[in-house]
């Protein structure tokens, strides 16, 4: 990556100098309402929403009471969005730092600290109160995953955590639909604990000079790049085989077979690609792939394989 002079300093031009100020108007990223949204990581929170809400359909095989989904659903939306203002909150002052980040409503100074950590709060803690009334599991899982999102922030124990934290949504929404842990949920939880380190991992792989310049030197940072995509192509491959055994215990048919089969391999496929061209390009890549082309697609296949086979039944 391009470096950048410590000082910042150029030659300056008289003309411009000299020049009258011009006050630019705010964009539409600036207006308050829109920063107040930015802050909750919206494309982070809409994929968290999202695998919250297809585990809710399939922890009711298709057909859940629509007042009770909406409810669940809701408490994933603010709930993943007021953990992740909360992360937000606190890595503000490695944010500032780094060029990935600082361009952020916090480091921006669009919106105040103490205006995002009690936005926040009040989401997360509304999120609780409706996760409690669903079912005391449900809150339970939702306390522990805000709870991971913001303990040990950018230290060693940081990933380990943040997929604690991840599972979050899914077993809110599958405990308010149901108290009974099988096969299904067990290794939908699974399939989360590992998707997050293999996500994260390559995206600081592919900006590895700004956050070391930044300050966070944690794993994969203090790594070879070769050790971590090995790391990661293992459990990438662990991944895909959980997907499977998730397909054969969980009672699901074709649909999500071939989705599992489609996207798997592509994970694996993009672990092998960055231990082959060892670049931050094939990382970013990964990581991109990684979110909703896996993710995102392999529980909408969940949720289309259940409604299929009660179509044909």
């Amino acid at each position: 990556m391009a470096g950048i002079s410590s000082s910042g300093a150029t030659r300056s031009n008289p003309a411009l100098t000299q020049a009258p100020s011009v006050v630019s108007r705010p964009t539409w990223k600036e207006h308050p309402l829109v920063c107040y949204i930015r802050v909750l990581k919206p494309r982070e929170t809409a994929l968290l929403t999202l695998i919250g809400g297809c585990t809710i359909l399939v922890a009711s095989q298709g057909a859940p009471p629509w007042g009770r989904f909406l409810l669940a659903l809701t408490t994933i939306l603010i709930g993943s969005g007021g953990a992740n203002g909360l992360t937000n909150y606190l890595d503000r002052h490695i944010d500032i730092q780094m060029k990935r980040t600082r361009r952020r409503v916090l480091p921006s100074g669009l919106i105040t600290p103490p205006q995002a950590l009690a936005w926040s709060l009040l989401l997360v803690i509304a999120a609780l109160a409706i996760a409690l009334a669903l079912h005391p599991y449900a809150f339970a899982a939702g306390l522990v995953g805000v709870t991971a999102a913001v303990v040990g922030r950018k230290t060693w124990v940081t990933h380990f955590l943040g997929s604690v934290s991840s599972t979050g949504p899914i077993l809110v929404g599958w405990f308010a639909m149901t108290p009974r842990v099988d096969a299904t949920v067990v290794l939908i939880t699974v399939i989360i604990l590992v998707w997050v380190p293999v996500h994260v991992w390559n995206l600081m792989i592919a900006y590895r000079e700004d956050y070391l310049q930044a300050g966070v030197n944690i794993f994969p940072l203090d790594k070879s790049v070769r050790l971590t995509s090995q790391i990661s192509l293992g459990l990438s491959a662990f991944m895909y085989a959980a997907s499977l055994a998730l397909w054969a215990l969980g009672g699901f048919g074709w649909v999500y077979f071939l989705v599992a089969n489609a996207v798997g391999p592509l994970m694996v496929y993009g672990c092998y690609r960055i231990l082959r061209e060892n670049n931050a390009a094939a990382s970013f890549k990964l990581f991109r792939v990684s979110a909703y082309p896996f993710l995102g697609l392999t529980f909408l296949g969940l949720v289309a394989d259940v409604w299929v086979r009660q179509l044909i039944a």
